[in-house]
């Protein structure tokens, strides 16, 4: 049987047993930060850069919590071991954290316990949701909803609030259901999309955006890594969408599915329209790297 363990609060439970206040701020504001990160093989995946970011996250929205890094990671790796799936080791799985400030006081007044609220739970990867996408290519649609200014909200912080993301998604649905939304700028610059981090290949260079306009992805950090080995330079800088729309590869970086190529920008076409063979290079180099056939593990999905 699947059972998917989680841990609130210093409480160990069943996933199916944990609950959240509806008083939580987590709930009635929004008022979370969090982290994704998955294993590979049932071991976590750079744990140390999720913490870090998760810590980022926490500061610039001046957030507590009681728990220090070598508390969250030595809960991160309890979760995982108490976490059993029906199918082997390579089932793999997604591990969440988020912290909110927890009681509202409107709700509770200011007596009580207004302890804030921590989390680290997980959840099977299902592989299958990504798999036409590795296959075929993701479709970008760039959204009429733009990116939020990075002087309004900080996008470093990895928050749970994603309210504008589902809103350009739903958008960009009604006319393009198999799309995704990428945001762009008031310069009509693109920033990310509603999952990942966005790279494209102009020329003979990989551009992202810089990090002080995205949320700067774990796996963000792995692709700039593994383009570099391979002997490609990376830049990261503004990148306009009509320069997206003329470059010759374009891909979307994430945690639950590391890499997805992308084949149409806009309506277009992105280079012959099918992925590209700096994607399938770095996707072997990742697999090489994590002991994991990525590709496959997600293309054999159930």
């Amino acid at each position: 049987m699947t059972q998917m363990t989680a841990w609130i609060n210093g409480e160990f439970l069943p996933f199916s047993a944990v609950s959240l206040s509806l008083a939580d701020s987590g709930i009635v504001h929004g008022d979370a930060v969090t982290e994704m990160l998955r294993t590979f093989g049932h071991k976590p995946f750079r744990i140390s850069d999720h913490l870090d970011r998760f810590r980022h996250s926490l500061n610039e929205s001046l957030l507590k919590c009681a728990y220090s890094d070598e508390d969250l990671e030595s809960v991160i790796n309890e979760v995982i071991s108490r976490s059993t799936v029906e199918s082997d080791v390579s089932q793999d799985l997604g591990i969440i954290l988020f912290a909110t400030s927890g009681p509202n006081v409107t709700y509770l007044g200011k007596g009580g316990d207004h302890l804030p609220t921590v989390c680290v739970h997980s959840f099977p990867l299902h592989f299958s949701l990504w798999r036409n996408c590795l296959e075929f290519g993701q479709s970008l649609i760039v959204s009429k909803q733009p990116a939020i200014p990075a002087d309004s909200f900080d996008p470093t912080i990895k928050s749970r609030s994603r309210m504008h993301w589902r809103i350009a998604d739903r958008e960009v649905k009604q006319s393009h259901p198999s799309a995704t939304a990428v945001f762009a700028d008031s310069s009509e610059n693109v920033t990310e999309t509603s999952s990942g981090n966005l790279f494209a290949v102009i020329g003979e260079e990989v551009i992202t955006p810089p990090d002080s306009t995205v949320l700067n992805g774990i796996s963000r950090q792995v692709v700039i890594e593994l383009a570099e080995q391979l002997g490609y330079r990376v830049k990261k800088e503004l990148l306009s969408v009509q320069q997206a729309s003329e470059a010759t590869e374009i891909w979307i970086s994430s945690t639950p599915y590391c890499l997805l190529p992308v084949t149409s920008f806009n309506d277009q076409p992105v280079g012959d329209g099918q992925p590209g063979p700096l994607f399938h290079q770095l996707l072997h180099a990742w697999s090489q790297s994590v002991g994991i056939d990525i590709q496959e593990q997600i293309l054999s999905s159930p």
